[in-house]
């Protein structure tokens, strides 16, 4: 951190030999006293956010700033429910949950719930999506489903990054970052201005840091990010007045160690039938966050991605009618070779290696491990049409959207079951010869030992296409009063293909293929109503889709071939807009309900085969939400913006197979209901957020702005069928920010900024696996307290 450090001192003392222009005016509606109009894009065309019929949350470059954003789950803990965490094992990824639709299996064969858009190109895939955004201009997030407006069917909502364009004048920007825990981030955007109708806008971003775990069997840190490397290149073609032309090229590289889970519990019927690697894991496990974790597989940043992205939108106006396209390609490329969760030393005579083969004393024994290659590319294109007729009272939007991608996985895993629970089932030879019994004749030869078990194939992958066709029409039917209708059809076409060789074990290791298609016809319907000019009203009802899939992780042939079912959400929503107190505060608030069926979601299923993960279709279910959006200027300097969301899930059907609670294995082979107890996953019932920014006057070399925000959400659970260790209570995080801005220096501006995240150093869970049969539970838990300052500096 030192020498980054004095990098950026010496960088930014070099300006300062510039001769220095006077103060540059400050324009801040904290000191107009006068919320500004928020413009937004959600409807495809510029409208004024009070004006726009829809529940959205969206964050300016002024908020952007204020709450340091880097990648869009930065803004869910200011965004009334949103939940958007990172699963442990990479960086890269995201867990969604929106209104209580939720997406969390990292498989590549699922749709997520919520589509997350950078500047109007669909991102596929949960995986891949926790990238670096740079030179964002806006961040929109839309709830409800977003279906009739949008290429691919969000049937929860959608998040809409929205970049900056190229600028007609030449700019220069520079932010330098340093921290603890040795973190380093440098962002640099150079806009070279117009020239004959072209401009570009250049950027770089370059960040590390090292870890906050102690590896207790190797020398290394975990969490540590070895390098994130992110670059961009926007280039703007304006010919003419009429036509537009917008190339963007985006690129990320990321290598890290994000092999953070920590074991919180062990099973004591495995423990107690179990050898010393369970007996020596039931010791560690620990429900409180540990300052370090046996890993012996994850020596070293082990955890790489590539991104690599293209787009073109060509934009055509014609006597008033634009006439749009978007064409795009994305390519992304992840793996690991760490992946684990706690190891112990062998003691040489009760730790088999699965073939009766004795595994020798002090050799290190995961619990559970696995590397992993990911690939997806993708590639869309979408035409739209909008236009307005009868003296602007009727707008419209036509869509036309193509979707196609593939994707491909190697998962082998490696991991520690009780002998006597994977041999308990065959003949009493058998059964001695595996845990070495040379008389063959002890029943009990298995008991107390360990066996390393594995799945050294295990591939997937699939081939998608889908197309939609989609509308939305606005109508004034009087100077208060609109009508918006929104009309959808679907269809999705997948191909998929598995090779496990544990799971197939009595049916060989042949390639299992399988194909389906789902379709569908989503409508949305809106009044909106403009009871003054301060305030705004609408009242929505509108139809979701998610298609249906496969499960990579079948425990057998037949049950992958057999997919799982689409499910369908047909949603009301009562919103209120205001304006009031001469525009010094805003109040946004909606009321929803919604109707779910045949909801999709991931349980985790383990024995002797493997650690899986498979979703089902598990019933019906409702819900009843509250979102409050506040912004208020209670005197000059001063700014307070508070969220709050609540969400009322009523269970009425969840089908499942039981498990014993004792054993953790299948408790019979009929499904059965048990809605009167399972959790809807990674959804508080509460959540909310306060920022309260006070800016004082400007004076002759600055201006001071002073911040502390604070985020509020209530239990989580990490699994349908709940356990102690499968939750995350009551949690509160405050950040704090101290700034100078408008620092005169050379030719541009200064801003200098201290800033703090977790100041209380709370240790609260992130996320949470239960491995069933396998006997044991991990879960993540937050990063500790951050700190450091920024340097930026621009003309």
């Amino acid at each position: 951190m030192n020498n980054n450090y004095r990098r950026s001192i010496a960088l930014l003392s070099s300006l300062a030999a510039c001769p220095a222009p006077a103060l540059a005016q400050v324009a801040d509606e904290r000191r107009s006293n006068v919320l500004e109009e928020v413009i937004v894009t959600a409807q495809k065309r510029e409208s004024s956010l009070q004006e726009t019929p829809i529940s959205i949350s969206t964050f300016d470059p002024a908020n952007l700033q204020r709450l340091r954003v880097a990648e869009a789950g930065d803004v869910a803990k200011y965004t009334p429910n949103l939940d958007m965490r990172k699963p442990p094992g990479s960086y890269d990824n995201y867990g969604y949950s929106l209104r209580g639709m939720s997406s969390t299996d990292p498989s590549l064969l699922t749709e997520p719930t919520v589509g997350l858009y950078a500047d109007g190109v669909y991102i596929a895939r949960i995986s891949g999506a926790a990238f670096d955004t740079v030179e964002l201009e806006r961040i929109e997030v839309l709830r409800g489903p977003q279906g009739t407006l949008y290429g691919r069917n969000a049937i929860g909502g959608a998040i809409n990054l929205v970049t900056r364009k190229p600028s007609e004048d030449f700019g220069f920007k520079q932010k330098l970052s340093a921290g603890n825990y040795d973190y380093f981030r440098s962002e640099t955007t150079v806009d070279t201005g117009q020239y004959a109708g072209l401009s570009a806008t250049l950027s770089y971003t370059h960040w590390n840091r090292e870890g906050w775990l102690d590896n207790l069997i190797a020398d290394n840190e975990l969490g540590e990010v070895d390098k994130s490397n992110s670059a961009r290149v926007a280039i703007r073609w304006e010919p003419t007045d009429t036509f537009t032309a917008d190339f963007v090229y985006d690129y990320t590289d990321r290598l890290s160690n994000g092999s953070l889970p920590q074991l919180v519990w062990v099973r004591p019927y495995q423990t107690n039938l179990g050898g010393p690697i369970y007996a020596q894991a039931a010791e560690f496990a620990s429900p409180d966050r540990l300052d370090g974790l046996p890993m012996a597989v994850s020596t070293e940043p082990d955890t790489w991605s590539e991104i690599d992205g293209y787009a073109l939108t060509l934009a055509w106006n014609v006597g008033g009618v634009t006439l749009k396209s978007i064409s795009a390609y994305r390519d992304w490329y992840a793996g690991t070779t760490g992946n684990e969760y706690g190891a112990f030393p062998s003691d040489g005579v009760n730790v088999l290696d699965g073939m009766g083969g004795v595994i020798p004393a002090g050799q290190y024994v995961s619990m559970f491990s696995a590397t992993r290659e990911d690939e997806q590319d993708q590639f869309t294109q979408e035409f739209q049409l909008l236009g307005d007729a009868f003296e602007d009272r009727l707008t419209y939007t036509l869509g036309l959207y193509y979707f196609e991608e593939e994707t491909y996985e190697d998962n082998p895993q490696t991991f520690v079951f009780p002998a006597i629970m994977a041999y308990g089932g065959l003949d009493q030879v058998t059964q001695s010869f595996l845990c070495r019994d040379p008389t063959f004749a002890d029943p009990a030869a298995c008991l107390g030992k360990d066996t390393v078990l594995s799945t050294p194939i295990f591939q997937y992958g699939s081939d998608n296409d889908s197309w939609a066709v989609y509308g939305q029409f606005g109508y004034d039917l009087s100077d208060k009063l609109g009508m918006t209708l929104g009309l959808r059809y679907t269809r999705d076409n997948k191909t998929a293909f598995l090779r496990n060789s544990g799971i197939q074990r009595n049916e060989g290791i042949e390639q299992v293929e399988a194909k389906d298609s789902w379709s569908n016809f989503t409508p949305a319907l809106t009044l909106d109503y403009a009871f003054s000019d301060d305030l705004n009203g609408y009242t929505t009802v509108s139809q979701g889709f998610r298609s249906g899939g496969f499960n990579a992780r079948a425990s057998t042939s037949s049950s992958f071939s057999t997919p799982f079912d689409e499910e369908n959400v047909t949603s009301f929503e009562v919103g209120l807009k205001a304006d009031l107190l001469d525009q010094r505060l805003r109040v946004n608030s909606a009321v929803f309900y919604y109707d779910y069926q045949d909801k999709q979601v991931t349980q985790f299923e383990a024995g002797s085969n493997g650690a899986s993960s498979i979703i089902a279709n598990s019933g019906e279910q409702d819900a009843v939400g509250v979102e409050l959006e506040v912004a208020f200027i209670p005197a000059e300097g001063w700014l307070l913006q508070a969220s709050y969301g609540f969400v009322d899930i009523d269970i009425k059907e969840f089908e499942t197979t039981p498990s014993d609670p004792v054993t953790g294995l299948p408790a019979g082979n009929q499904n059965v209901d048990i809605s009167d107890f399972a959790k809807n996953i990674h959804t508080p019932e509460h959540n909310g957020s306060v920022i309260l920014e006070y800016a004082a006057p400007p004076f002759s070399f600055g201006q001071l702005v002073l911040q502390v925000d604070a985020s509020y959400n209530s239990t989580r659970y990490f699994h349908p069928v709940n356990n102690l260790y499968d939750t995350a209570g009551h949690q509160t995080l405050v950040n704090g920010k101290v700034s100078l801005n408008g620092i005169g220096l050379g030719p541009g501006e200064l801003e200098a900024v201290a800033w703090v995240r977790n100041l209380t150093d709370e240790e609260y869970r992130e996320w949470g696996i239960d491995f069933g049969a396998l006997g044991f539970a991990v879960d993540s838990f937050i990063a500790p307290r951050m700190y450091g300052v920024d340097l930026v500096y621009q003309f």
